[in-house]
Parts: structure tokens; sequence; C-alpha cells
């Protein structure tokens, strides 16, 4: 096993002499737009759990909720005992029944029923850019999306209705066959019925991860792998967010705060660096504030930094290779998707400069490390969890997604680091997460 690499903590907070970039933003097969929204009430569905022997044999579902368009996630969780698992089913917009699966063993008490909320009424739409004339719908099963064109993005936009495209999976790529060759412009998937204003347009730099169960961390057996990245834990997102499409610029930083720490300047679109953790939560609670003031946040959404496991998440975007687009044993296509010590050329660059992963998300893996919510930990927890957020207190913060300064091993999905949050360094930045916020 490799043991933990010296933290970024470590760096001098300045960097090599720079570089000359090359190469601008890769234009992308997709970019998010908020555009649908909807009016329908909803509610989170509970349950409880019955015993016998040590075993979970019953499901009461005490509350049905309302607004599912599918079956929500179930997890069983405490109780003293493991393994129990179940599966809900829908009705009406509503969980009518929950399954027991297989009961476990071990119990002492009832182990608590979490159930995932309903999806957050309608899903942000997503736009393409042409260059490919592809759109990447996210949403859910059943649900009708109107794609529809335009020429500009401005505020006069005209946008023509081209066809209706009903979602068989959450995730749905559609190709204009309709138009004619050599058409250039915009596209947007509009999910129809879509009228309420209480979900965030957060505009084209955002992508929409809809709720899910992903198993984080490594194998024993993987590739370059650090003792930290394990043991592998299967954990439960109940809640959908939005995460930015890049890590935040120097530009966007600006704007907020009025001030550009960045070592490696001369091109706003570059990620800032050179911002501690504290820098990092101080923009999220800035932007909120001005959001909030200006009118285009609605009441009970924020902007924060990810946990370790919604960062992962976003990175493996339903993979579960050793990099999010292969398992690539030497690395060789690494080079088209990071900015890493093999083609950085010791410098950052552009946001966006590279291919994204399947979720068209950009600089996941290279160019700076990202902050994360969570206080380090040396391990994971294991087994199952739902929502995790890390320890209660620590020294340190969680770093995610490798960067320009360092090698290949430092970019795989599972890798974890972690950073002094008082110490800015010109390898470290961050994105950001926009999400309601929970009690």
């Amino acid at each position: 096993m490799n043991q933990l690499p010296h933290p970024d903590r470590f760096g001098s907070g300045r960097s090599p002499a720079r570089h000359a970039h090359a190469g601008g933003r890769f234009l992308a097969l997709a970019l998010v737009g908020g555009l649908c929204l909807t009016g329908q009430a909803q509610r989170t569905a509970t349950g409880t759990a019955t015993l016998s022997n040590d075993v979970v044999v019953a499901i009461i579902v005490t509350d049905g909720g309302a607004g599912y368009t599918e079956a929500p996630i179930v997890t069983l969780f405490g109780g003293g005992g493991s393994g129990a698992t179940a599966s809900a089913t829908v009705a009406n917009g509503a969980v009518s029944e929950i399954a027991v699966l297989t009961g476990g063993s071990g119990y002492t008490s009832p182990p608590e029923v979490i159930i995932s909320a309903p999806p957050p009424g309608c899903q942000p739409a997503l736009l393409a850019l042409q260059m490919v004339p592809l759109v990447t719908i996210n949403g859910w099963p059943g649900e009708t999306n109107e794609i529809q064109f335009s020429r500009t993005l401005d505020s006069g936009a005209v946008w023509i209705p081209l066809t209706n495209v009903v979602l068989t999976s959450t995730v749905l790529e559609w190709y204009d066959r309709i138009s004619p060759p050599g058409t250039r412009g915009f596209y947007q998937a509009r999910l129809v019925g879509c009228t309420n204003s209480d979900f965030p347009a957060p505009g084209l730099s955002f992508v929409w991860l809809p709720p899910r169960q992903f198993t984080m961390g490594s194998p024993l057996d993987e590739q370059d792998r650090y003792d930290h990245e394990g043991p592998q834990t299967r954990v439960t997102l109940t809640r959908g967010f939005f995460l930015g499409r890049y890590p935040v610029t120097q530009g966007e930083y600006l704007s907020v705060i009025g001030s550009n720490p960045s070592y490696f300047t001369g091109d706003t679109n570059r990620p800032v660096e050179q911002v501690s953790w504290e820098d990092a939560t101080n923009y999220c609670g800035q932007l909120t504030q001005q959001q909030q003031t200006a009118g285009r946040l609605p009441t009970g959404w924020a902007y924060r930094l990810p946990t370790d496991a919604e960062w992962e998440y976003a990175c493996r975007a339903g993979t579960t290779n050793r990099l999010y687009y292969g398992n690539d044993p030497s690395y060789t296509q690494l080079g088209n998707y990071a900015w890493y010590s093999g083609n950085s050329g010791s410098t950052t660059h552009a946001v966006g400069g590279k291919l994204p992963n399947r979720w068209g998300l950009y600089d996941m893996a290279g160019n700076v490390w990202q902050w994360c919510q969570d206080w380090w930990a040396d391990s994971l927890p294991g087994g199952s969890v739902t929502n995790p957020q890390g320890p209660a207190s620590g020294s340190y913060r969680v770093l995610r997604g490798g960067c320009w300064y360092l090698g290949a091993a430092y970019c795989r999905s599972a890798h974890r680091n972690y950073g002094d949050p008082t110490f800015p360094i010109s390898r470290v930045g961050f994105r950001v997460v926009l999400a309601p916020v929970q009690p």
C-alpha cells in the first residue's frame, strides 16, 4: 500500500516561473441552464421497521410523501445490526409500499428508515453549444422534455420547438438529426409543464446531480492506491444538488470578493488559487448574499463547498474505474482530461480546456486541488452511510482532484488529500455547490 503523500499544507505558497498558456476553453457537448421549474407540492416519505429475532421483517409506510416520479432510495441505518435492504413502490406521486429485500442480522432495535427526498420538481434544462449538436438531459424516467433550438443566447433569443423526448433513464443523450446539416446554434431541453420559481436557475455553469447511491473509495487491488482511500463505503445521497461545471475562476472570484489572490494571473479564466479553505467558504457566503440581494436565489438555497462524498460522486459520474474515463493503467489518455505534472508546463490553465466527465464536469482531475467541506479523516467509514459529512472536528480539510504540480496517480477518482484550512497555496482552488439549506 502507498502511504499518504505530503499534504499541500507544506507548499511554499509560491510557484515556479509561469509558462505561456497554450490552448483555450474546449467547446463542450453540454452547458447547463436552469430554465424549467414546477409548482408540484413535495414531501419526503417516512416509514418504520419491524423486527423478529434480530431480523428486519417488515417496513410500514407512515407517510407516503408527495412529488415522487420514481421509486426513492430506501436505507436502513442503526439498530445495532447490518445487512437489511429494502425497495419502495410509488403510486400517484407517493410511496405506497416498502418491501424488505434482505432482513439482515444482529438488530437489537428497529433501524431508522431513511427514504430519499422526491426530485426537486423539475430538473434544470440543459443547453448544448453547437460544435456537436448533442443535448444531455438529466431527469427522471417518464418525464417529457421539449427540445428547442435558438441561434442566440441573448435576452431576445427565440426558441423554436423541434421535438418531444420521453426519458427512459435518468440521463439521456439526444442528437439533432432534424435540423439541416451544418446548422449552428444552441439547444435546450425544457421539461413540459414547468412553471414554479421555487427552484433556482443558476445559469450555464452548473450541473444538476440527482440523489443516488454509489461506492466511495478504491478497492484494495487498485493500482497506485493509498491507504486513506478505503475501506470502500456504500454512500447514499438522498438530496440532489447543483455543482459548478468548472472550478471557480479568477474572474468569478474577483467579481464577488473584489480581489484576486492567484499566483498565475494574466487570464481570468484560469482557476482562482492561493485560496485557503476559509477564503473558499467566505466566497460561498458572499455569493449567496449577493444572489439573494439580486433576487436570483430562492429562499432556502445557498452556495457551499461539496462534501467529500458529493465530490467523488460527481467525479465518478456513475463509473467505478480508477479515472472517470477508464482504468488507463499507463495514464496514456490522462492528458486529454487533466492538467497534471506531465503536461501542465508548471502552471495552471484556463478551466474547461480538457475533456469533461460523462456528466459534463470539467477539471475534476488536475489543474488545481479543490477544497471540500469535510474535516480530514485518515480512512473512510466503511459499510453503508447516508449523506456523510465527515468528522465533527479536526486539524485539516479534505482536498480532491490532483493538480498541475503532481503526477498522474493523484488524479484518480478515489484519491484524497488534505490541507491546513488557513493556508493558501498556488496548487489549491475550489468549486461550489448550490443546494437547499439543511436544518
